[in-house]
């Protein structure tokens, strides 16, 4: 059986019987891969579980089975050691919401080394950016939307004030058409489209109108995304931010 070495990111663990895993990790090689790991939760094996943590960037040596069989890691280390992620709640809660978005939205099985190190980009700017900015997982949403290939056209005009959902562009639609944003919402929507990591922070905007580009950028995902399910973690997001 094939054996490859790859960096990843877990996404996902689940309890499997008394003491295995079952562990989703987007990889760089592979794309997204489901192993199962035995064993891992018993007292023999000490704190080794926690390796498996979600968003942990980790650095595998995996065989490959054929078809959908789960895989099985031969060996496992840690990629990188989370500072702010870790230690701080603000940035622990939207790394997680941010993790909820990747993990509802890459379903592809298929290696994708480009988006692999667009999201490894965005979990070291997280952990190391300091202060932190308000607005980093709006800024996230936007990037990755265009990193999936539905990115909103920054098309802003006087004759064109209106954002489309639906569209992911600026119109002349009808403020009461469905999925589409008001003229102020809209507005928003653009002013952060010209932001970037490297100037987000002198990026403005009250925590109300925060709130409600988050609420619409999620219907935007749901939209273009027809399984991507709801966010659990948006509650405790709106809570520490």
């Amino acid at each position: 059986m094939e054996l490859y070495q790859s960096r990843g990111i877990v996404f996902k663990t689940i309890k499997y019987g008394e003491s295995s895993i079952i562990c989703d990790i987007y990889t760089r090689e592979k794309g997204l891969k489901s192993f199962i790991v035995s064993g891992i939760r018993s007292q023999k094996t000490g704190g080794r579980a926690s390796i498996y943590r979600h968003l942990n960037v980790v650095d595998i040596i995996a065989y490959n089975p054929e078809g959908d069989r789960l895989a099985r890691i031969k060996e496992i280390s840690l990629g990188h050691h989370f500072v702010q992620i870790n230690s701080n709640i603000i940035v622990s809660a939207v790394a997680i919401f941010m993790l909820e978005i990747c993990r509802n939205s890459i379903r592809e099985r298929e290696p994708n080394p480009e988006l692999f190190d667009f999201l490894l980009s965005w979990i070291h700017f997280l952990d190391s950016h300091q202060p932190f900015h308000p607005a980093t997982h709006l800024l996230f949403m936007i990037e990755f939307s265009a990193a999936l290939g539905f990115g909103p056209m920054d098309n802003l005009h006087i004759s064109r004030p209106y954002f489309s959902l639906m569209e992911g562009c600026f119109d002349h639609f009808a403020a009461s058409a469905p999925h589409v944003l008001d003229e102020e919402e809209s507005q928003d929507l653009y002013s952060l489209l010209g932001a970037s990591r490297e100037t987000l922070n002198t990026f403005r905007m009250p925590k109300i109108k925060r709130d409600k580009l988050t609420e619409n950028l999620l219907l935007y995902y749901k939209l273009h995304l027809p399984s991507f399910k709801t966010i659990q973690s948006l509650d405790v997001l709106k809570t520490v931010l």
